[in-house]
């Protein structure tokens, strides 16, 4: 409620309104009410109001920002080092499996069986050893690989250059595809921030950055094809996720327009009809908030994808800025694996406050 009385108490552009405000709004009404709906029926449901805290966090940042209780610069400084110092002591761990340490304590979780350390853990293979791929705390090395990179584009900009071996080091040892191809994607826009300086080095900058990106790309492609094809089932889920999720839009529109039945967890939740797999993160939406929490997921995160494109090409950032849109620009290829920093807390803390700036500033994107 404090957050709906803030909005409409703050002044912002029509534009903030249009493509942050009321959408977050669909996304948030239309999870809750879906959610709220399902609960009358089953009470246990109504735990899955927590998945809507990520958006309600989204509409309380107008008050943040009037408050001026929002310091970027000290976010993003706790951000990276929180992965340095966790992901420092997680190596060291996952090191001293080579030394012989496999005093392990075995944990059962929804993700599967885990070998646990002091800090990270490691999954455990059929025949009780830890498998190779890093997991540090995260559940998943593609998960750990996606939140790596900002922090890595914090440590370039920043110039910490122990961090960039630390951090690097450990994103190779997740081993995860969509992490390199965002990681290499990541390094073509840190080309490009680095020579555009001003406009009349923007020309250059494309032509050095297209020439970068050929070049790595011939020399790349082999490899990411051959490793997109070795994870074999996981490959395809995610294939599936994605044809499913287009061939179902009309089928939803017209059987479930708010959203289907929610179930108290997502296996229960796999045998409804009509149930969108959500490695594509936008059949999510439309399970849990129907078309009206679609509409707005869309648009913020195209809303975020263009405002990023447009501020690095209009140059003249600050060190933040490289690295808050830098980010949104190799972080969105995830939507199309898994749940991204748009459902965490992230977003709304360490992203959303820029964006604003920049659409009050500039009154439209580009």
């Amino acid at each position: 409620m404090i957050s709906f009385y803030v909005i409409q108490g703050t002044s912002f552009s029509v534009a903030t309104w249009k493509q942050y405000l009321i959408p977050a709004i669909m996304i948030f009404g239309g999870m809750a009410a879906n959610i709220i709906y399902y609960s009358l029926q089953n009470i246990k449901i109504i735990t899955q109001l927590g998945n809507t805290l990520p958006w309600l966090y989204c509409l309380s940042v107008p008050y943040f920002i009037k408050k001026k209780a929002i310091n970027i610069q000290q976010l993003w400084k706790w951000y990276y080092y929180f992965f340095v110092i966790i992901n420092l002591f997680s190596l060291l761990e996952y090191y001293s499996i080579y030394l012989g340490n496999l005093n392990f304590q075995y944990l059962e979780t929804p993700y599967g069986p885990f070998l646990a350390n002091k800090i990270s853990w490691l999954y455990m293979m059929p025949d009780g050893l830890p498998h190779l791929r890093y997991y540090a705390c995260f559940y998943e090395p593609g998960t750990l690989a996606m939140f790596l990179l900002p922090a890595i584009s914090y440590a370039f900009f920043h110039r910490k250059y122990i961090g960039i071996l630390i951090l690097l080091g450990v994103f190779y040892f997740t081993f995860s595809l969509g992490g390199m191809i965002s990681l290499f994607l990541l390094a073509l826009v840190i080309i490009f921030i680095s020579f555009a300086k001003s406009s009349k080095f923007l020309f250059v900058s494309i032509f050095i950055t297209i020439l970068m990106a050929l070049v790595g790309w011939f020399n790349l492609r082999d490899q990411f094809i051959t490793e997109y094809e070795e994870k074999g089932n996981s490959s395809e889920v995610r294939e599936q996720s994605f044809v499913r999720t287009i061939e179902n839009i009309p089928v939803m529109l017209l059987k479930y327009p708010f959203g289907i039945e929610q179930a108290e967890n997502t296996i229960e939740l796999e045998k409804k009809e009509n149930y969108i797999p959500a490695n594509f993160i936008v059949g999510y939406y439309i399970n849990t908030g129907g078309f009206l929490a679609l509409i707005g997921y869309l648009v913020i995160t195209l809303m975020t994808l263009i405002i990023s494109i447009g501020a690095v090409l209009k140059g003249n950032l600050l060190k933040e800025e490289k690295v808050i849109f830098s980010s949104l620009i190799v972080l969105f290829p995830f939507i199309f694996q898994r749940s991204t920093i748009w459902e965490s807390g992230l977003f709304a803390l360490m992203y959303a406050p820029s964006l604003l700036q920049y659409l009050n500033k500039y009154k439209r994107i580009f």
